[in-house]
């Protein structure tokens, strides 16, 4: 009896759970999250994300968000750093986008 309770209800919950569609929202940059008082939470890496961010029960998980040649032309500068021949500091910041969890 009580295993036939038991089937049932994983049966019902499973439903529940297939049923449930997620939602939409925007991609933030951590940046702005960071302004709006959000603080980084480690995730292990995780479904290949970099960190997450949290504030109180929104919590956003973070990816890289780089192209192959902002990556060629930082690689390019900080080699020449490391061999004397750097011409200039500015290359390209790595961005990082994060979407909403639910």
């Amino acid at each position: 009896m009580m295993r036939a309770i038991a089937i049932s209800a994983m049966a019902f919950a499973g439903t529940i759970a297939t049923a449930y569609e997620p939602g939409q929202s925007d991609y933030v940059f951590s940046s702005d999250l960071v302004a709006q008082g959000f603080a980084p939470f480690g995730t292990g890496g995780s479904g290949n994300t970099v960190y997450g961010m949290t504030n109180g029960s929104d919590i956003y998980l973070c990816f890289l968000f780089d192209t192959p040649e902002d990556q060629a032309t930082r690689q390019t500068a900080l080699l020449a750093e490391l061999a004397g021949n750097a011409t200039g500091r500015t290359i390209p910041n790595i961005p990082v986008v994060c979407l909403m969890t639910q």
